[in-house]
Protein backbone atom coordinates (compact mmCIF):
# COMPACT_ATOMS: atom_id res chain seq x y z
CA UNK A 1 0.00 0.00 0.00
CA UNK A 2 1.14 3.16 -1.26
CA UNK A 3 2.16 6.11 1.81
CA UNK A 4 0.01 8.73 2.42
CA UNK A 5 1.13 12.15 3.21
CA UNK A 6 -0.79 13.58 6.37
CA UNK A 7 -2.29 16.65 4.64
CA UNK A 8 -3.74 14.68 1.33
CA UNK A 9 -5.54 11.17 0.97
CA UNK A 10 -6.61 11.08 -2.80
CA UNK A 11 -9.46 8.07 -2.78
CA UNK A 12 -11.33 6.78 -6.02
CA UNK A 13 -14.77 7.98 -6.31
CA UNK A 14 -15.00 6.75 -10.21
CA UNK A 15 -13.56 5.21 -13.20
CA UNK A 16 -12.30 7.91 -15.58
CA UNK A 17 -14.81 5.88 -18.39
CA UNK A 18 -18.01 7.52 -16.19
CA UNK A 19 -16.95 10.63 -16.70
CA UNK A 20 -16.77 11.55 -20.22
CA UNK A 21 -16.22 15.17 -21.50
CA UNK A 22 -19.08 18.00 -20.35
CA UNK A 23 -20.52 15.23 -17.86
CA UNK A 24 -21.39 15.48 -14.36
CA UNK A 25 -20.98 13.10 -11.63
CA UNK A 26 -22.56 12.94 -8.38
CA UNK A 27 -20.02 11.25 -5.60
CA UNK A 28 -19.94 10.83 -1.99
CA UNK A 29 -17.01 11.02 0.43
CA UNK A 30 -17.65 10.27 3.99
CA UNK A 31 -21.03 11.32 3.98
CA UNK A 32 -20.55 14.74 2.27
CA UNK A 33 -21.99 14.99 -1.37
CA UNK A 34 -19.41 16.42 -4.30
CA UNK A 35 -20.12 16.77 -7.58
CA UNK A 36 -17.12 15.61 -10.25
CA UNK A 37 -17.25 17.41 -14.19
CA UNK A 38 -14.88 16.85 -16.73
CA UNK A 39 -14.43 19.47 -19.44
CA UNK A 40 -11.89 18.34 -21.78
CA UNK A 41 -9.00 17.18 -20.55
CA UNK A 42 -9.87 18.70 -16.97
CA UNK A 43 -11.59 17.38 -14.28
CA UNK A 44 -12.53 19.25 -11.60
CA UNK A 45 -14.51 18.12 -8.12
CA UNK A 46 -16.58 20.69 -6.29
CA UNK A 47 -19.67 20.45 -3.76
CA UNK A 48 -22.84 19.22 -4.67
CA UNK A 49 -25.33 21.82 -3.99
CA UNK A 50 -24.97 25.61 -4.89
CA UNK A 51 -24.22 27.85 -2.18
CA UNK A 52 -27.26 30.30 -2.65
CA UNK A 53 -30.07 28.20 -2.52
CA UNK A 54 -28.65 24.69 -2.52
CA UNK A 55 -29.49 23.75 -6.11
CA UNK A 56 -27.89 20.67 -7.44
CA UNK A 57 -24.82 21.51 -9.28
CA UNK A 58 -24.84 18.16 -11.07
CA UNK A 59 -27.34 19.57 -13.44
CA UNK A 60 -25.30 22.92 -13.79
CA UNK A 61 -22.96 22.97 -17.14
CA UNK A 62 -19.34 24.76 -17.58
CA UNK A 63 -18.39 27.83 -19.96
CA UNK A 64 -15.25 29.42 -20.41
CA UNK A 65 -14.27 27.93 -16.91
CA UNK A 66 -16.65 28.85 -15.16
CA UNK A 67 -19.72 26.62 -13.30
CA UNK A 68 -23.29 28.10 -14.12
CA UNK A 69 -25.90 26.87 -11.36
CA UNK A 70 -28.85 25.68 -13.33
CA UNK A 71 -30.89 27.54 -10.65
CA UNK A 72 -30.34 31.37 -10.69
CA UNK A 73 -27.78 31.31 -13.32
CA UNK A 74 -24.78 32.88 -11.17
CA UNK A 75 -21.86 31.45 -11.82
CA UNK A 76 -18.14 30.24 -10.20
CA UNK A 77 -15.26 30.11 -11.18
CA UNK A 78 -13.56 26.48 -11.63
CA UNK A 79 -9.70 28.28 -10.18
CA UNK A 80 -11.04 30.01 -7.33
CA UNK A 81 -14.51 28.88 -6.78
CA UNK A 82 -14.97 32.65 -6.42
CA UNK A 83 -19.09 34.04 -7.82
CA UNK A 84 -19.68 36.18 -10.51
CA UNK A 85 -20.01 39.82 -9.61
CA UNK A 86 -23.53 40.82 -8.34
CA UNK A 87 -23.88 37.70 -5.91
CA UNK A 88 -23.07 37.98 -2.42
CA UNK A 89 -22.88 34.34 -1.35
CA UNK A 90 -19.88 32.13 0.03
CA UNK A 91 -17.48 30.70 -3.18
CA UNK A 92 -17.93 27.54 -4.26
CA UNK A 93 -15.51 24.47 -2.27
CA UNK A 94 -13.36 23.08 -4.53
CA UNK A 95 -11.31 19.89 -3.85
CA UNK A 96 -8.15 18.47 -5.87
CA UNK A 97 -8.10 15.93 -8.29
CA UNK A 98 -5.62 13.41 -9.61
CA UNK A 99 -5.85 10.75 -12.38
CA UNK A 100 -4.52 7.58 -10.80
CA UNK A 101 -4.43 5.12 -13.92
CA UNK A 102 -8.22 4.98 -15.03
CA UNK A 103 -9.68 5.77 -12.37
CA UNK A 104 -10.60 9.80 -10.45
CA UNK A 105 -9.43 10.42 -7.14
CA UNK A 106 -10.11 13.34 -5.07
CA UNK A 107 -8.39 14.37 -1.75
CA UNK A 108 -10.44 13.64 0.90
CA UNK A 109 -8.84 15.12 3.76
CA UNK A 110 -9.31 18.39 1.86
CA UNK A 111 -13.32 17.59 1.85
CA UNK A 112 -12.39 16.50 6.22
CA UNK A 113 -11.00 20.14 6.63
CA UNK A 114 -13.68 22.06 4.32
CA UNK A 115 -16.42 20.41 4.11
CA UNK A 116 -19.06 21.40 1.55
CA UNK A 117 -22.00 23.65 2.46
CA UNK A 118 -25.32 24.62 1.64
CA UNK A 119 -26.53 21.01 2.40
CA UNK A 120 -30.37 20.50 3.28
CA UNK A 121 -30.69 20.33 6.53
CA UNK A 122 -33.35 18.10 8.67
CA UNK A 123 -34.91 19.47 11.69
CA UNK A 124 -36.12 17.16 14.12
CA UNK A 125 -39.10 19.52 15.75
CA UNK A 126 -39.35 16.14 18.36
CA UNK A 127 -36.87 17.50 20.33
CA UNK A 128 -36.11 20.68 22.13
Amino acid sequence: MPAIDAETQFVVVAGLDRLPDGAFLRVMIDAHGLVIARNGATIYAFQGTCPHEQADLAQGRIEDGRLICPRHLASYSLVDGEVSRGWKVSALKLYPVRIQGNEIAVDAAAVRRHPPGGGRKLWDLTRK
